[in-house]
């Protein structure tokens, strides 16, 4: 059984740090069966670790729109031919650079392609929205919405729904968004690729679990990593915040006595520890 975990980053500051938690948690956890892919540029590469497989790729392009539209590298990466390589992992973790990987991992094999929980449908206007979108290409929508961003199944599964999202999240932004971003929290232009992995995976994957507290689970949480094998850092001043961590705001804790079986105590820990690996200043 082989494992990729699978990312994409660019040459900034933030994400490399950020990488380095999730590199730093995945060596800790010593999951022997789990490689980490990074796709990137050709600068950012240089800044990885050589036991990373490092590929490079460009920023997409094509549509122009993608070039204002970043979040659409961590998906498109994975289908060009140089990603071609990854069908012969038996299971694909698409994620993103800002999380991290805990003890529970080494256990973790679901019989059913996976998400976690997403958070961008939130009125009649959206929903109605991606259902009109799918009808429009023929494609069916099973009534599964608010996925996670992270996705975690078969390897040619995961790239077939990378495929079919880049080319659904060229066509939100270039027809969608033509005249306007829209409004968060209703329909709107920045989530916009979650939009379209939410209509490719409906079409594609026959058997979907969607589990909350196994992928994206937030970083500043209080429990125990023993249930939780993926850990990400979403918008919070609270511990853990990823944004207190690239700004430095942590570099003076100690660690040596905190209970890092508690999540939020684990990722101040392995992030703290990443600076060994990753000697980037933000």
């Amino acid at each position: 059984m082989r494992r990729a975990v699978v990312v994409f980053v660019e040459d900034n500051n933030h994400l490399l740090m950020q990488l380095g938690c999730l590199y730093t948690s995945l060596k800790h956890i010593n999951a022997s069966d789990t490689d980490l892919v990074v796709f990137g540029t050709k600068e950012a590469l240089k800044k990885v670790p050589n036991d990373c497989i490092k590929v490079e790729c460009e920023i997409a392009s094509d549509p122009p729109e993608f070039l204002n539209y970043r979040f659409i590298n961590s998906i498109s990466c994975l289908v060009e031919k140089q990603a071609d390589f990854l069908v012969k992992y038996d299971y694909i973790l698409r994620t993103d650079a800002d999380t991290f990987l805990t003890p529970a991992w080494n256990a973790f094999y679901p019989d059913f392609y996976t998400v976690g929980r997403g958070g961008y449908v939130n009125d009649k206007e959206t929903r109605s929205n991606i259902r009109r979108i799918a009808s429009h290409f023929n494609l069916r929508h099973q009534g599964l919405f608010n996925l996670g961003s992270t996705h975690y199944g078969n390897a040619s599964l995961v790239r077939e729904v990378c495929k079919l999202a880049t080319e659904l999240t060229a066509y939100i932004l270039t027809e969608e968004f033509k005249s306007g971003e829209g409004k968060w929290p209703g329909w709107y232009r920045g989530v916009t690729s979650m939009y379209a992995c939410e209509i490719a995976t409906n079409h594609l994957v026959e058997q979907l679990t969607i589990d909350p507290e196994r992928l994206d689970f937030g970083s500043a949480s209080e429990e125990s990593i023993q249930n939780h094998p993926h850990i990400h850092c979403w918008h919070t001043d609270n511990m853990f915040s990823k944004f207190h961590f690239t700004a430095g705001k942590y570099d003076h804790l100690n660690t040596k006595d905190l209970d890092v079986d508690i999540i939020n105590n684990y990722c101040l820990s392995m992030a703290l520890k990443s600076k060994e690996y990753f000697d980037i200043k933000a």
